[in-house]
């Protein structure tokens, strides 16, 4: 083989004496210098995309701190304080006012346990069959069950409570439940199911006294259920489900929990005729869940009951004693100066608002004592502006090292002249520098406060100017930096507004009404003037109550006051409408809110009387209207009293302004103005927007011109490549040809040699 290579080892210009190797590699390296060029330009722009996206980071930390700024509640910071964190602790949030207040704690809430009878082992079998209930969940128990498996289907059923197996001395064990929840309504409910006896004899839980387990004044009330409708024993989860007959002060009621729903049980107790007894159907709300009782009240005094078959004790109305408590269920009692409150928990946020308490000691005879106090947080303000202004720095230093031009070493750095980062540090400087238009009172520029930027295109705050302002003038240090708008009319009232909406002028955006906002409204037709003699149902439909129609019971004996005190009890009516009386005594149910969307039917199902509600079977039908009107002159979109301006207009989108006037007209303006954070926080959002933002714009046409020079590379690499194998591929040929001629040339010059000479011849 003349030329080319053989295990890597080249043989060139074997023939032809040319190294033809270096030929060729001199020839490849002439043609591969402008990937060379190619390559430091990719490298220049790869830098110059990490720089980007460093400069993106620091940009989203800017927005991040500026959003931060840029709401009312950064400034609305409160630090909370207990004098003695031993009774309680507290937090607060942006809701909460300066104030002090003494607390003083009586009782902690505590969550039940009860501890049954001695037994002498946990893991013997029972030999008992049967059911029991705990909290209303049915309990199965097999022969071969053990205090232990016991133990592990009370636990399994999540019945709100907790059982365990303590061990005591000389070989002693007991069955422990504890309430998984504090306060008075923990109680543990334990009732047999049907004709079993196993609470008493076998687990020893409960004795055989009874008691009236939730009396209030004259009634007892049953356990809570999430429906009033449904059979009993569907809501226990029965598989046989019992039935017996009960005595209510002497007279028999028949119940069956396979049929029988709270409603038909009140229906069945108030057909029985029994002197001085009604029965009825409450509802409460607990954590934003409806529940459901059973209330059987006497007139003059609580009844009494006789059961049978564990029917009243399954409902909760009655109860076996305990057979020894450990801790009593029970709600926390304190005061706040001096104003007397029971809560279920120990943790409160309902009573000081924005403040969550958490009580931790009580005494009942001396009360625990500790002074709250509540003031400003101006530290966390200022801490909050500091970072802001740390950021905006954080973001200068970046550009000093990347994108400025040093003198001595006459390099720009990797961003230096970058249109996209000039102009963004352009615009930042300007948000920072200019006054905010369209403000009230006299700050009007971040060099009011404090905030000045130096020689250096940093900034820098003068902490004792910034805190003697937001100690003298806390709204309007906070008006220079939020989102914050206003109305000059008590009739309007400015809500919010998003990043499409424009800042107005000092003037404001005229607020014209074309149509007021309205309640749907029913009123009877009849005036109630006695107690009506039978039961009465009020049904109610339409938007307000979505797919959910829902039926109000009122009893027989019900008067108008009785009717309006229902429903504006009623655990789900209490949160849709109210109702009244007009001035001719007719019953008056209207919406709690504004607008269409709060418009309801109601129909009776008895027709219209002197003795009943008056609001007859035929549908009621209530509607309500919404605000209409414009911003600005342009359109706007009204929901109940609430106009927001469309998301296509210039100026005003997203606007929106709760309009409380009874008439149409011209309400004045509305004035909206964006603080510095504010237009800090919009503008690095957009500019960082992963669409069209101007980073992601930039980033994309570096994206481009490195994925160009990729190809270009691509392309180079493969000319050189096709090019070396065609100059391969010609000098081998020129090799081949020359040993040819070398190997004929040698042939004819033997040949020659072994000729016999002409001069001999």
């Amino acid at each position: 083989m003349i030329g080319g290579s053989i295990t890597g080892i080249n043989f060139t210009g074997l023939a032809s004496g040319i190294d033809t190797e270096a030929i060729i590699q001199k020839m490849i390296e002439l043609q591969t210098r402008p990937l060379q060029r190619l390559m430091v330009r990719k490298s220049e722009l790869s830098a110059r995309m990490s720089a980007y996206d460093q400069f993106r980071g620091l940009i989203s930390n800017l927005q991040t701190a500026a959003g931060a700024l840029s709401v009312k509640n950064a400034f609305n910071l409160i630090r909370a304080n207990s004098s003695d964190t031993q009774v309680a602790t507290l937090s607060a949030s942006t809701d909460a006012v300066p104030g002090t207040y003494e607390l003083r704690v009586s009782k902690l809430a505590q969550a039940h346990k009860i501890i049954s009878g001695a037994h002498t082992s946990a893991t013997a079998e029972l030999g008992v069959t049967g059911q029991f209930m705990v909290n209303g969940k049915v309990i199965e128990v097999v022969a071969s069950d053990t205090l232990t498996s016991i133990a592990s289907k009370i636990n399994a059923a999540n019945a709100g409570v907790t059982a365990s197996i303590l061990n005591g001395d000389n070989g002693q064990v007991f069955l422990t439940l504890t309430a998984n929840e504090t306060g008075a309504n923990s109680r543990i409910q334990l009732a047999d199911v049907g004709g079993y006896n196993i609470l008493v004899p076998t687990l020893k839980l409960i004795t055989y006294a009874e008691f009236v387990r939730n009396q209030q004044n004259n009634a007892a009330l049953s356990e809570r259920f999430t429906d009033s409708g449904a059979p009993l024993g569907t809501l226990f989860g029965m598989s046989n489900p019992t039935n017996g007959t009960v005595q209510i002060n002497g007279v028999n009621v028949a119940i069956d929990f396979a049929t029988d729903s709270l409603n038909t049980i009140a229906s069945r107790i108030n057909s029985a005729g029994i002197p001085g007894v009604t029965a009825s159907v409450v509802s409460e709300t607990v954590n934003g869940t409806t529940y459901y009782r059973l209330k059987i009240e006497g007139a003059s005094a609580l009844p009494t009951f006789t059961d049978n078959n564990n029917i009243l004790k399954n409902l909760g109305i009655l109860q076996n004693q305990y057979e020894r408590e450990l801790v009593q269920a029970q709600d926390a009692e304190f005061t706040v100066d001096g104003i007397s409150f029971k809560r279920s928990k120990n943790q409160i946020n309902d009573v000081i608002p924005g403040v969550t308490l958490t009580l931790l000691s009580a005494d009942a005879t001396n009360p625990k004592r500790a002074t709250i106090t509540l003031t400003r947080d101006y530290d966390g303000i200022k801490s909050s502006i500091n970072n802001f202004i740390n950021a905006y720095n954080s973001l200068i230093d970046f550009l000093k090292q990347n994108a400025s031009f040093d003198k001595e070493t006459l390099r720009g750095g990797v961003l230096f002249g970058d249109t996209t980062v000039s102009l963004i540090q352009d615009t930042l400087v300007r948000r920072i520098t200019d006054v905010v238009q369209g403000l009230e009172g006299t700050l009007r520029s971040l060099t009011q406060v404090g905030v000045q930027l130096g020689q250096d295109g940093k900034l820098t705050l003068d902490e004792g100017k910034m805190m003697q302002l937001l100690n003298s003038d806390l709204t309007g240090v906070s008006r220079l930096f939020i989102a914050n708008g206003y109305a000059t009319n008590p009739n309007i009232a400015f809500v919010s507004a998003t990043d499409a909406t424009r800042p107005s002028s000092s003037t404001g955006y005229e607020v014209v009404i074309t149509q007021v906002a309205t309640r749907a409204t029913a009123t009877a037709s009849v005036a109630q003037t006695s107690a009506s003699p039978v039961e009465e149902r009020l049904t109610f439909s339409g938007r307000l109550f979505g797919d959910e129609p829902y039926t109000l019971i009122l009893p027989a004996g019900s008067t108008i006051d009785d009717t309006i005190a229902r429903i504006n009890s009623d655990a789900r009516l209490k949160n849709l409408v109210v109702a009244s009386k007009d001035s001719n005594g007719r019953l008056v149910i209207q919406a709690r809110n504004y607008g269409s969307a709060s418009s309801f039917t109601v129909v009776s199902d008895q027709e219209a009387s002197a003795t009943n509600s008056g609001i007859g079977t035929s549908s009621l039908a209530a509607e309500g209207q919404d605000v209409a009107g414009t911003i600005n002159g342009e359109p706007a979109t009204g929901q109940g009293q609430f106009l927001t301006g469309n998301s296509d207009n210039p100026n005003t989108a997203g606007l929106q302004i709760r309009v409380m006037a009874t008439t149409p007209g011209v309400y004045g303006a509305v004035v909206f103005t964006r603080g510095v954070a504010d237009q800090i926080r919009q503008y690095a959002k957009s500019v960082t927007d992963i669409v069209n933002g101007d980073l992601t714009l930039a980033s994309n046409t570096l994206q481009d011109q490195i994925k160009a020079i990729d190809e270009q590379m691509q392309a180079i690499r493969e000319e050189v490549s096709r090019r070396e194998q065609m100059l391969r591929r010609q000098f081998a040929r020129l090799e081949r040809a020359l040993s040819q001629m070398q190997a004929q040339s040698m042939r004819l010059a033997a040949m020659m040699s072994g000729m016999p000479s002409l001069r001999a011849a």
